[in-house]
């Protein structure tokens, strides 16, 4: 394997992400998140749009690092999987308290539209790939590297063992 260079001026340039490309993301993540259904009503939630604009410029920039340093593009399940990370982690979203009915803490909220997020990217990549085979790579393998080289939490570990008994 050749060795990498660590000379600054190898290395890409992230510049700012056009108000077009924001657009198409938030979009794509507006559509990843509502539905009819919801346990909190739109008119009910804030949202910091600021920090929407941060979690956008944070995959894609997880994007680019996909792309230069493991030469693939990145997965659209990858994708959502890094909406939910930044939605969890930031807490971007908040219930706005009406008539003296109590708000739920962000940390509930952002949860339940992490979980709803992810719902219904799984079911839209399914429902888009019925009759073709996704290609995941090695499952035990992208465990194994994960278990070598990413944080992950005892519970996040509970979870995974968890879905993989269940499909």
């Amino acid at each position: 394997m050749p060795k990498m260079s660590n000379k600054l001026e190898d290395f890409p340039k992230f510049e700012p992400l056009s108000k077009k490309i924001i657009a198409e993301k938030a979009l794509n993540l507006r559509e990843w998140i509502w539905n009819n259904e919801s346990d909190v009503p739109k008119d009910r939630l804030a949202v910091s749009n600021e920090c929407i604009i941060d979690i956008i410029d944070m995959v894609e920039k997880r994007r680019i690092y996909f792309y230069i340093f493991h030469g693939i593009e990145m997965s659209e399940w990858n994708e959502a999987a890094l909406y939910c990370f930044w939605i969890l982690k930031l807490q971007p979203f908040s219930e706005i308290t009406r008539n003296n009915i109590p708000a739920r803490q962000s940390n509930e909220v952002n949860a339940n539209i992490a979980i709803r997020l992810m719902k219904r990217a799984i079911a839209r990549i399914k429902e888009d790939t019925k009759n073709k085979k996704i290609n995941k790579g090695n499952v035990f393998s992208n465990v194994k590297h994960a278990f070598r080289y990413r944080d992950m939490s005892k519970e996040a570990i509970m979870a995974l063992f968890e879905c993989m008994l269940d499909g």
